[in-house]
């Protein structure tokens, strides 16, 4: 009996041995790999980074992932996306996207917000080479076309030139036989003329490329200027009424009255005053009318409150990162326009603002124009002040700051005001 206390408890000792032992070398292992990846961090060595963060992620995946290792795991991650747009390599973005999908604590709304920009840059360099190819096969085609046609006339002409010698050669043989027979005849030959007739050339039409959407440089348009076909236009008729009706939903929830059709004019104004397109502006006034749809997506009560915790702030600041279930309707053509209005109109030209930081020329001019319709609504309407600013003060207002608000937009803005 007492052999047998022994033997148990010897076991249970070499099991709780064992269990600290494992245990001690799980912890080890994964501050190894997390120093690891901080310095290859540091020397810009990203791939390697996310290699080792991603090795301290699978070692701890099944007793639970401490916080500290999602926490370099998402600047890793970051930093990885980061450089995959810089370097345009997207090779191992399916490996990153299934890394995210398995570990969704390093997954922040920054890496979230760059994983989505990869993949767009990554599906339009899918569309590019494939339109490079078709081009491609297209040129293949057309010279073989052209290769074909131009065998064909040369057989052509070496036919006629073969039917007229005959004719030419029997011709000929008549006149001399008629010499023969002596018989004189005043006759004429008249040779017919083949017509082959004019060649009318062809004028190529050219057909401008789509100017991107988000640059600053004002007169580059986010859309081409050719008239748009009736398709188009109802099109876009039917994308306005749309806008319009969702942004009656924004005003309401925010309480402020026609804010959506007060900015939306405001900016289609001063599109076209700074050199914008008629699709330019009219894409950009549709996008004003629901750049705060974000907001639907916060509760009503907190937009109403007085007094807000932190937490509430963020909530109510990442109103902006909050629109993709509303924007379902939008065009796949107009789409960026939307993004880049509900997504960027809180930047500053200083970089001071929210989500992104972004500076100046980095901030999407459809972003700079509401960014500046907005506070000159604001500072004209009783929505955020005691008293009614008149509009030239205002315009003073926006003008005071110019770490704020793009000076060329407000010195347009003083210009239709």
């Amino acid at each position: 009996m007492i052999n047998i206390k022994k033997s148990i408890a010897a076991a249970v000792f070499i099991f709780t041995a064992l269990f600290i032992f494992a245990d001690t070398n799980t912890t080890d292992l994964t501050k190894r790999y997390l120093e690891l990846s901080q310095t290859q961090l540091n020397n810009g060595q990203y791939g390697e980074a996310l290699n080792s963060v991603t090795a301290a992620l699978k070692l701890n995946e099944n007793e639970g992932i401490p916080a500290n290792v999602c926490v370099i795991a998402s600047q890793v991650y970051s930093k990885m996306l980061s450089s995959m747009k810089e370097t345009e390599d997207f090779s191992r973005l399916t490996e990153i996207e299934g890394y995210i999908d398995q570990f969704p604590c390093v997954a922040d709304s920054s890496v979230h917000f760059k994983l989505k920009e990869i993949q767009e840059l990554n599906r339009l360099k899918i569309e590019q080479a494939q339109f490079h190819s078709e081009t491609k096969l297209i040129n293949t085609v057309v010279t073989a076309v052209l290769a074909v046609c131009v065998v064909l006339v040369f057989v052509f002409f070496i036919v006629i030139i073969g039917i007229r010698r005959a004719e030419k050669s029997r011709q000929e043989q008549t006149r001399q036989f008629e010499e023969t027979l002596k018989i004189v005849a005043g006759m004429q030959q008249t040779n017919t003329q083949i017509l082959l007739g004019n060649v009318t050339d062809l004028q190529g039409i050219g057909i401008n490329s789509l100017k991107s959407a988000g640059s600053s440089r004002w007169g580059q348009n986010a859309l081409p200027e050719p008239e748009l076909n009736d398709d188009e236009k109802e099109e876009l008729k039917q994308l306005a009424v749309s806008c319009e009706d969702l942004g009656a939903k924004i005003d309401s929830i925010t309480k402020r009255k026609n804010n959506s059709k007060n900015v939306s004019e405001l900016v289609y104004k001063l599109a076209l005053n700074l050199g914008c397109n008629q699709n330019t502006a009219m894409a950009y006034f549709c996008a004003a009318m629901v750049y705060d749809a974000g907001f639907l997506a916060v509760p009503e009560e907190m937009l109403a409150a007085d007094v807000l915790t932190e937490q509430e702030k963020e909530v109510i600041h990442d109103h902006v990162n909050k629109t993709d279930d509303y924007f379902n309707f939008v065009p796949e053509r107009y789409i960026k326009i939307f993004e880049d209005a509900a997504r960027f109109h809180h930047e500053n030209e200083d970089g001071s603002g929210y989500p992104n930081g972004l500076k100046s020329n980095h901030i999407p001019q459809v972003s700079k124009l509401i960014h500046v319709a907005e506070s000159y609504s604001s500072l004209v309407s009783r929505r955020n002040y005691k008293s009614i600013m008149d509009k030239e003060s205002a315009v003073e207002e926006l003008r005071s700051k110019p770490e704020v608000y793009d000076p060329v937009v407000v010195k347009a803005l003083d210009s239709i005001v």
